[in-house]
């Protein structure tokens, strides 16, 4: 089933499909929030992946995963979010599908698949 939503455009409407990079991406990266900051950020993340899916761009699922990080350091709701594990003064980063330790070099988790720390 594809997702569809409605782009902004003043002389006609359309849709578009979520692309199958940010379908893909989306879940887990809610997966990520709920199992680390809890279940009350889904809205602010489907927002922003509207926000992204109307860039139309490629890499847009690393772009949601980037956006949603940023959102939250900047707004102080986590300014090390995701927190490193094995430093925790620092956050991950996120590229090739996973959380990466940037300190050490190493993959930390897959997407979607931070251990819980509520």
């Amino acid at each position: 089933m594809k997702h569809l939503s409605s782009t902004r455009s003043p002389d006609n409407l359309r849709l578009s499909p979520m692309s199958s990079d940010l379908a893909e991406v989306l879940p887990l990266l809610q997966r990520d929030v709920a199992a680390t900051l809890g279940p009350t950020h889904g809205d602010m993340i489907a927002g922003i992946a509207t926000d992204v899916r109307e860039l139309h761009a490629a890499g847009a699922g690393e772009k949601l995963v980037n956006d949603v990080q940023q959102y939250f350091q900047d707004t102080s709701v986590d300014a090390v979010w995701p927190a490193c594990p094995r430093h925790a003064n620092h956050p991950l980063w996120y590229r090739d599908g996973a959380w990466w330790c940037v300190e050490d070099g190493i993959a930390v988790a897959r997407l979607g698949e931070l251990a819980s720390n509520r």
